[in-house]
């Protein structure tokens, strides 16, 4: 059997129509992706900061509306409720003069680690909470894309990627940014075709720094955002080398697997080669907030088989090593509840009614939980204004 360039550009459109056909369901009836959960009166005080009895005064004055949360009966308010209750009671999280917005690079060169992952639940974590955040796709697969409902070199053209900015045609970046579904969360998207800045940056070294394209642009719209996260390719090219300059903190998700685990020992050692190479040949002094290992994907254990018990060895092992000033507490653990929310390119976040069991899905979003308010300790620890006023509120 042979197959023809022409018959591989059929095999292409057919495999858009079945991704068409699989959104149009998922997405129903309009196709487009919704954020619409619905948060009861527990959670919504917990996430502006005021007692229930005073979001319930609140509501008889019109500071906030309740609805139906989702098809049920129970009563419940939307994300776009509590951010108007926060401005009505000031506890948006909004950063001091002297504060700078946080650009935080989820970076292994490894793929299958849980990278976009960990980016995009996190990027909506902090959103849900009132954080202005922007998540900048550079992974020409664009899969972290395809969680906000968007599908690459359909719905994404490679002008409306970053590709135009490091080709030079766009002076900014703000062309790009276009919001989602979450209030508060912007996205820059991916698709195959942002693949070709790579050559772009490489051929332009003569006439400007590699690094330098990323860390300028980010600088220009730091003001509109409290974090900017960065979901780079999973390889040391032009453009992670930009992610890493342009960042000041890293996570580095790492599955307690062997290949994983010493894959990642790998990325430090080509990591730390990359960034002293750009100091010493630029004079580009580089540092970080905070580095910080994220064990992913982590199996449940749940036998005393020998592979089981290996990954209990390899992350207790990395924690003798790295201890808490590397490494976070969190575990990250492979599940069905990730899984099948990936499936119908959703997050645990957008899950609406039963996916998987109950015990998977709460054991997941505690996961999700435990690292995001890790990684918010990090940040406050460089907010101290803003710390105060969250601490006060």
């Amino acid at each position: 059997m042979s197959v023809s360039i022409q018959e591989l550009e059929d095999l292409v459109s057919r495999s858009d129509k079945i991704i068409q056909h699989i959104k149009t369901h998922i997405f129903s009836p309009d196709g487009e992706k919704h954020f619409d959960k619905s948060f009861k009166i527990g959670e919504a005080s917990a996430l502006i900061g005021r007692h229930p009895t005073t979001l319930r005064e609140a509501e008889k004055q019109g500071a906030m509306v309740a609805d139906r949360a989702g098809s049920g009966s129970a009563r419940g308010f939307t994300l776009e409720e509590i951010n108007k209750a926060r401005r009505h009671f000031g506890t948006l999280p909004r950063l001091g003069t002297d504060e700078e917005a946080a650009v935080i690079a989820v970076q292994n060169f490894k793929g299958g680690v849980g990278k976009t992952s960990i980016a995009v639940h996190l990027s909506q974590w902090l959103a849900i909470r009132g954080f202005r955040v922007l998540l900048i796709d550079l992974d020409s697969q664009a899969s972290a894309t395809t969680l906000f409902g968007y599908t690459p070199d359909m719905d994404i053209d490679g002008d409306d990627t970053l590709l135009p900015f490091f080709e030079g045609e766009q002076r900014t970046m703000h062309y790009a940014i276009r919001d989602t579904q979450i209030e508060n969360l912007s996205l820059i998207p991916a698709n195959l075709q942002l693949y070709n800045a790579e050559y772009m940056v490489a051929a332009r070294h003569d006439q400007r720094p590699i690094y330098s394209y990323l860390p300028q642009g980010i600088e220009d719209l730091k003001k509109d955002f409290e974090v900017v996260i960065i979901d780079p390719p999973p390889a040391l090219g032009m453009l992670s080398i930009n992610a890493l300059v342009a960042a000041t903190s890293l996570l580095i998700p790492m599955p307690p697997r062997m290949l994983d685990f010493t894959s990642s020992l790998q990325f430090f050692n080509m990591l730390h080669e990359t960034l002293e190479e750009i100091q010493r040949h630029y004079k580009q002094p580089i540092s970080y907030d905070f580095v910080k290992l994220v064990t992913s994907k982590k199996k449940q254990r749940t036998t005393n088989e020998k592979y089981a018990r290996a990954e209990d060895d390899i992350l207790e092992l990395a924690r003798k090593v790295f201890g808490s000033e590397y490494m976070l507490d969190s575990i990250i653990y492979e599940s069905t509840a990730i899984d099948n929310a990936a499936s119908e390119f959703k997050t645990l976040f957008e899950i609406q009614g039963q996916t998987t069991s109950y015990k998977s899905y709460r054991m997941a979003m505690a996961s999700i939980d435990s690292m995001c308010e890790e990684v918010l300790s990090e940040l406050l620890a460089s907010w101290p204004n803003l710390r105060t006023r969250i601490k006060a509120a």
